[in-house]
């Protein structure tokens, strides 16, 4: 078996990697406004803990991954409440690798399957039709989807088209509603398991929002995950790209992020 093929099957044996951190470590975090990067751990254990205690467990399992151009059926994914795909779920735009994730994404068990556009998919040319190629799932393009759960508030997710890096201001994250719970935006925030590619607009946006989570890929070397704190709450971002990097980086090397909020 190649190496290629020596990853991937590893890939596909290996539990979720779920993002965890201590709280006494996001604790001492409170006080710098610079991101704080967060370990992650290959675990059975799932667990995602609020630093500031904020609001209860809502008892929602987010199960997250971005950046698999085309090897999706290579995943092994957990249950979970939501799946989120953060974009590049193709390689190079092609349509026909579209229709086939979305075959997949029905095949999945998820009640709630939340989708954004990659800078593969934006690029394409289907992508103002990508609503009706990807049926199997609520495509979010500058739009938010409150999802109801069951003896809690309601959970807010909204999603953005790919931008890349803006050093100014964005105004289409300005669109972003006030009280939004989770962000996915295919690019990271400056700063945040970015690589140094992240985009300061999207930071800026972050650091004024502060919602609970921000889901990101893109950059494939940058996986992981980084605490900002803010004023009222802190904010976990997430790179969560499961193809590698270099001579890797267009080969599925990890698996699934999970969530629980």
């Amino acid at each position: 078996m190649d190496t290629d093929g020596r990853q991937a099957e590893a890939c596909t044996a290996a539990a979720a990697l779920i993002v965890t951190f201590l709280v006494g470590a996001a604790c001492r975090a409170r006080s710098s406004k610079r991101p704080r990067p967060l370990p992650f751990q290959h675990d059975e254990v799932s667990g995602f803990d609020h630093l500031d205690g904020h609001a209860p467990r809502r008892g929602l399992r987010l199960v997250v991954v971005s950046d698999t151009h085309n090897f999706h059926h290579k995943l092994k994914l957990p249950d979970g409440d939501v799946l989120i795909h953060a974009g590049d779920f193709t390689q190079y735009g092609k349509e026909e690798h579209a229709h086939d994730f979305n075959q997949w994404l029905a095949e999945q068990p998820h009640r709630t399957k939340l989708v954004v556009l990659g800078n593969h998919e934006n690029n394409s040319d289907w992508h103002k039709r990508a609503a009706d190629v990807l049926s199997n799932a609520t495509l979010l393009r500058q739009s938010a989807f409150d999802l109801q759960v069951p003896g809690s508030s309601p959970v807010r997710f909204f999603g953005t088209d790919f931008f890349w890096p803006c050093l100014g201001s964005n105004p289409y994250f300005d669109q972003i509603p006030a009280g939004t719970d989770v962000v996915i935006a295919h690019g990271p925030a400056k700063g945040c398991a970015d690589g140094g590619r992240g985009c300061p607009a999207l930071l800026k946006a972050v650091q004024n929002l502060q919602p609970e989570l921000v889901i990101s890929g893109h950059v494939h070397f940058a996986r992981g995950a980084a605490l900002l704190s803010g004023k009222s709450r802190s904010t976990v971002l997430v790179n969560a790209a499961n193809c590698g990097s270099g001579k890797a980086e267009r080969v599925l090397v990890s698996g699934p992020v999970v969530i629980d909020i």
